[in-house]
């Protein structure tokens, strides 16, 4: 399965550049999500299925019956609760993008900053892409907009999450040890970060 890692705020592709480095079926660009089809899409919206705020209102904008859709699938398999850690699949009636896996990375839009929010958010998405046999899933940055997490943080959390999921560690032996999984691995590059391409000026925004 392909994933493509999309945003236009260069910082967090950098910091995911950074993170998934050698990663052969990962590919972080600075470019609009929906500049490249993919089989899925993934919306971090939120427990209740709201998607008129962040990248969640761009997606609405794109398809007006997805929050319907998804809130319905929320009240009728999850008792009207979508945790964080839960994903589930959405079908948006388009070819370009056919599925969106919403994979909450907050109860209700709140900071995120000091929870592993994002790393269960993406490991819910990607099991889930992977149980539908998705070829390619796009996913934006994570919590780095209306969850305030920087994007250094937001980046090792994904890669968390997609170790995961590709990369299982065992059981852990001890509910220390387990904590200790806990404690992203934060890489820094020294290179200076490239200048925001003009034509991303506006950007897309983020969830």
């Amino acid at each position: 399965m392909k994933i493509l890692f999309r945003d236009t705020n260069v910082r967090v592709i950098r910091a995911l550049q950074v993170q998934f480095a050698g990663v052969d079926d990962v590919s972080c660009e600075a470019r609009p999500i929906f500049d490249e089809p993919a089989d899925a899409i993934v919306s971090p919206a939120n427990s209740f299925g709201f998607m008129d705020g962040g990248i969640d209102a761009l997606y609405s904008d794109r398809w007006p019956d997805i929050q319907q859709t998804v809130q319905t699938e929320i009240k009728r398999a999850y008792q009207g609760e979508l945790l964080v850690g839960q994903a589930l699949v959405a079908s948006t009636h388009e070819t370009d993008f056919p599925w969106l896996v919403c994979a909450p990375t907050m109860r209700v839009p709140s900071t995120i900053n000091d929870t592993i929010a994002i790393r269960l958010a993406i490991r819910a998405a990607l099991r889930l892409a992977r149980g539908f046999k998705f070829r390619s899933v796009a996913i934006p940055g994570l919590g780095t907009g209306c969850g305030t997490v920087p994007p250094e943080l937001a980046a090792a959390q994904m890669r968390a999450g997609y170790d995961d999921v590709f990369n299982a560690k065992p059981f852990p032996e001890s509910w220390v040890e387990a904590w200790e999984d806990q404690k992203p691995r934060l890489i820094f590059e020294q290179a200076e970060a490239p200048a925001p391409r003009r034509d991303l000026a506006d950007g897309q925004a983020r969830t």
